[in-house]
């Protein structure tokens, strides 16, 4: 998810009450929702697809991150002064901060390496889409109005966080089993050998969009809830990728990384005067061929 997602359930579950297990309890929950989007630098290094939701995020990495974030904060109100920051339960509030990050991130199409680095393997739960904003609402709804509370002195001031994350809960379990229905019934349409993805459009909760591999072939559409029939195929496209193409790919910096994060990659060869162009793209995200869920190398002819 957005670090807008994040820091929001960060906020959320502190404003639900656990803010006040802990001297500095706030800054545990949001640093630590947030701190596996540390390996945003591979970017700015050219190693995104090859890093991101990997090592930082995978298994090992959760055992390590609430102490680390929990002895940093611990330093931090040493420095301050006044009363000292205790650092179990800053470890606790850190651990369940840190633990929100990989399951929200699970719930998209983009994926999560969850075994990192022990196994470098895509995990897909396609249940939202990366910006949602029924769960920011609820989430700043959440937070904002305990904040009011708080001002007024009303009783349980902690009430309207804890409903907005039970309210998220419910929502994510709703799309979660959408998901799974729209998918079963692809299936069961496509037959045994397809392989199917349902993925949650933006703002639109109903409509999923589909990606069917099936042979030589992907086939594209929507799937709407409430509407007869529920799918739509509203395209086909070749997944022409020859061994030529992924050998080319492959042999270039970046490649195997791409190769390996594309989930219906689609590769297309174009003879360029005394060259030749191999790109792979990936149909989950790219309609044309090109964008930023894309791979190109041009190569001369002969190598």
């Amino acid at each position: 998810m957005d670090p807008i997602c994040h820091t929001l359930v960060g906020a959320c579950l502190a404003q639900s009450g656990l803010k006040r297990r802990a001297r500095l309890g706030t800054a545990a929950l949001v640093v630590a929702a947030n701190a596996p989007d540390v390996d945003i630098v591979a970017g700015f290094l050219g190693r995104s697809l090859e890093l991101r939701r990997g090592i930082t995020h995978g298994v090992p990495a959760l055992l390590i991150w609430p102490f680390v974030i929990a002895g940093v904060l611990w330093l931090i109100g040493r420095a301050r002064g006044g009363e000292p920051a205790r650092f179990r339960p800053l470890a606790g509030l850190a651990a369940i901060g840190v633990l929100t990050h990989p399951a929200l991130d699970y719930l998209n199409t983009y994926g999560m390496r969850w075994l990192m680095p022990l196994v470098d393997r895509w995990f897909y739960g396609d249940t939202l889409f990366i910006i949602d904003p029924w769960v920011w609402l609820a989430l700043a709804a959440g937070v904002l109005l305990v904040r009011r509370r708080e001002r007024r002195v009303l009783p349980d001031p902690s009430r309207p966080a804890r409903i907005a994350l039970a309210a998220v809960a419910v929502y994510i379990g709703a799309m979660m089993t959408s998901t799974l229905m729209a998918r079963r019934d692809l299936a069961r349409m496509a037959g045994p050998d397809a392989r199917v993805m349902v993925a949650p459009r933006p703002v639109d909760p109903l409509t999923k969009s589909v990606v069917v591999a099936r042979g030589d072939w992907y086939l594209v559409g929507s799937y709407r809830f409430g509407r007869s029939p529920a799918a739509r195929i509203e395209d086909s496209v070749p997944v022409g990728l020859d061994q030529e193409t992924i050998a080319a790919v492959a042999a270039a910096p970046g490649g195997p990384a791409f190769l390996h994060w594309a989930r219906f990659p689609v590769g297309r060869r174009t003879q360029l005067g005394d060259s030749t162009r191999y790109l792979v793209y990936d149909r989950r995200y790219s309609s044309w061929e090109g964008g930023w869920a894309s791979f190109e190398v041009t190569l001369p002819n002969g190598r």
